[in-house]
């Protein structure tokens, strides 16, 4: 929390434009939330791109995890938080607004594995997964698979590397910003024929307790038009292309 304060105390003592306050919640994951001072990340970048939509001074607050942003979201003590996906319980205090589509997700392995060419393939693997991450519901709740779950999806391709675990779940976009990072990975890492397609999106979760609810039928719209746009996605697409130290998945050279 002490984090949290010091950015929020310095978001404001730089804020200028004198524009209204959307406070934002963020936890550390890279490469979608980095807490350094300013935060940087791919949400960060699509929250600032928010602000500008919207013309409001988007400002910091920090936690421990996603769950204590969504306590926050709950309590109305932060106004939003970005990359929530759908879920019945969430829409009970949260307004969803359009961020980006959700990508295809991909197993990748090393070149020397056994293919993986339909769901039943995945049995006998040991699979490298971000934790808090949904997936899909068959993956997801699939109890007979061996799963490995680490807080971060560049370090489960760092173990897919060290032969620690033999297959990644991740998203296309993941592995593609990996690949433009290191291009020399592409005789590393093969993606496998079997991908789970997506038909979802990733939203903004504006706070029910929000000052800013009352004017959802104003701020909808105009968030709804960046996104058929993409000028959100294209924020994202930006970050990661002036950032690639943040998609590396080889140790560094000490």
């Amino acid at each position: 929390m002490r984090i949290g304060v010091l950015l929020l105390l310095s978001a404001m003592a730089f804020a200028s434009s004198g524009r209204e306050q959307l406070l934002a919640c963020l936890d550390e994951f890279p490469p979608y939330q980095i807490l350094t001072e300013p935060p940087i990340g791919e949400h960060v970048s699509a929250l600032i791109q928010l602000g500008e939509e919207l013309q409001l001074e988007v400002q910091f607050v920090t936690e421990p995890n996603f769950d204590h942003c969504l306590k926050r979201i709950k309590q109305g003590t932060a106004d939003v938080i970005a990359g929530v996906l759908d879920r019945e319980e969430r829409r009970e205090f949260l307004h969803l607004l359009p961020m980006r589509h959700d990508t295809a997700y991909i197993f990748a392995t090393r070149p020397d594995a056994p293919p993986i060419e339909s769901y039943n393939d995945l049995h006998g693997r040991l699979i490298g997964v971000t934790e808090n991450v949904y997936y899909f519901e068959q993956f997801d709740q699939d109890t007979s698979l061996q799963k490995v779950a680490l807080n971060d999806v560049h370090l489960t391709y760092k173990l897919l590397l060290a032969g620690r675990v033999d297959t990644v779940i991740s998203s296309l976009e993941n592995l593609t910003a990996i690949f433009a990072s290191a291009p020399e990975l592409k005789d590393k890492i093969l993606i496998q024929p079997f991908t789970h397609e997506l038909n979802r999106l990733a939203y903004f979760g504006f706070s029910k307790h929000s000052i800013h609810a009352a004017r959802l039928e104003e701020i909808r719209p105009k968030v709804e038009a960046a996104f058929a746009a993409g000028r959100f996605e294209a924020a994202i697409h930006q970050f990661a292309a002036d950032h690639p130290q943040y998609y590396q998945v080889k140790p560094h050279k000490k």
